[in-house]
């Protein structure tokens, strides 16, 4: 759904009511969550946690050792999580000194922030 910001006086108000939900019930449901997830941060989960980090970082450091190199979208499709995710925990793991960031190869995308849900765009 396309919703031109100079033009609104022109488009369908029920469409734009129906944006408008769809953004709310969004920000909703990611307060919720948030809040259900700090309410049971215990150290155990904290612990779970960084166990799920540590054989992430693990899986990108065998790679890493293995090859030399690494597609993002293709090791975080094998493990089911975002390219996002991956890159962050490259990051991390170069700060952390377990592996060495040497470059960067890109390619221009679309503009679309890869973030955010699919059902806000």
């Amino acid at each position: 759904m396309n919703i031109d910001i100079k033009n609104l006086e022109e488009q369908d108000i029920k469409a734009l009511v129906h944006s408008l939900e769809l953004v709310s019930a969004r920000l909703f449901e990611s307060v919720i969550t948030l809040n259900q997830t700090a309410c049971s941060n215990t150290p155990e989960m904290q612990d779970m946690f960084h166990q799920w980090i540590s054989c992430l970082g693990e899986e990108v450091v065998d790679i890493i050792e293995e090859k030399g190199t690494f597609d993002p979208a293709e090791l975080a499709q094998k493990i089911g999580v975002t390219p996002a995710t991956i890159i962050s925990l490259a990051f991390s793991l170069h700060r952390q000194g377990r592996i060495k960031i040497m470059g960067i190869t890109a390619e221009p995308s679309d503009g679309g922030n890869q973030e955010i849900c699919g059902c806000l765009k």
